[in-house]
């Protein structure tokens, strides 16, 4: 079974992270590999990458990771690589990881009689139609070789909303699938979300639930819902510790610490969201949430008709930090 991956990369700094690399060492341990860049990486940043490339497409484009898609399947294609292969991965940099042995995930799933399969799922919901994440995706050459497959590459073109991307190319590869009967699999779905409730991107919402189920990545994604002040103090302690085992958690720090420094501070929530009564809730019911704001608040109901907010102060529902650094105590542990 012979694999080629396309990988699509990007930095605002025009550097090949540590993380990076990494993810490629690995990822040569299975597939050969074509790197697109998105920006305009210096000799000495692809240095870093060449030994494990078969070659390296380097320059701004602006058509984000499906544009880098293109150019290494046109690449791949126009060298008459296709042919040499069974199976095509496009994945990106998007990701801290792998976290486990990528090679059993890939023998797993390419045993699962699939055309083409996804490391996540998302599950339709009110804010998107079911289709798989693409920043892994492994397809067959019976797919990757056709005409329809190639032509939806070949229509990729810059787009400025990320909605449109996704709905555009995530979902419209998946709706070009189905139209050509093809059998689509998983690695992992929406459907592992601990509540019902919960976001659909569990990837993204709960990582410690998804990796606990055996997903390989952590999302770069999930750090940046700190400058909003949605992500919990335990709730991240918790993340680190448990794959500090894993990974070189010091990867994840450095590169946060780099490309998150445009923030004033990092923001946490210490307090998570919780409903009690006491005796009866008709009697006294205590509740917190935190507000559109931002504000956590606690809310006391008396007898089922008395209600009081009370505002806690942000310097009690929340902790700030200036970086990642003060996560380093939790992995020397």
């Amino acid at each position: 079974m012979k694999i080629l991956a396309l990988f699509a990369g990007y930095d605002k700094d025009n550097i090949i992270d540590d993380y990076v690399v990494f993810y490629i060492e690995k990822l040569k341990k299975v597939a050969d590999i074509i790197y697109v860049s998105d920006c305009n990486m210096n000799e000495n940043e692809l240095n870093k990458i060449s030994d494990y490339c078969i070659h390296i497409i380097n320059g701004r484009h602006e058509e984000y990771d499906f544009g880098s898609y293109k150019r290494g399947y046109i690449y791949a294609e126009q060298n008459n690589l296709l042919q040499n292969y069974d199976y095509l991965i496009l994945c990106n940099d998007s990701v801290y990881g792998p976290l486990f042995n990528l090679n059993n995930i890939i023998n797993k799933m390419e045993n699962a009689q699939s055309d083409i399969w996804g490391i996540f799922k998302y599950l339709e919901d009110k804010n998107y139609k079911e289709h798989l994440q693409s920043y892994f995706i492994s397809i067959k050459k019976e797919v990757f070789i056709q005409n329809y497959f190639k032509e939806f590459i070949y229509s990729i073109k810059k787009e400025n909303d990320k909605r449109l991307i996704i709905n555009k190319y995530e979902i419209g590869f998946g709706i070009l699938l189905k139209e050509h009967n093809l059998i689509i699999k998983y690695f992992l779905d929406s459907s592992i979300k601990a509540n019902t409730n919960d976001d659909n991107n569990v990837v993204v919402d709960n990582p410690l639930l998804a990796i606990s189920n055996g997903f390989p990545f952590l999302k770069i994604a999930f750090f940046k819902e700190i400058p909003l002040k949605r992500i919990y103090l335990k709730d991240l302690i918790n993340l680190v510790s448990f794959i500090k085992d894993k990974y070189n958690v010091k990867m994840i720090i450095n590169h946060l610490n780099r490309t998150m420094s445009d923030n004033k501070s990092l923001t946490l929530r210490r307090f998570k969201v919780f409903n009690c009564s006491i005796i009866h809730k008709k009697l006294f019911n205590v509740s917190s949430m935190y507000s559109l704001y931002q504000k956590y608040q606690l809310i006391l109901i008396f007898f089922n008709k008395i209600k009081i907010t009370i505002n806690v102060p942000e310097f009690i529902s929340f902790t700030s930090y200036k970086n990642f650094n003060f996560l380093l105590k939790y992995i020397e542990k």
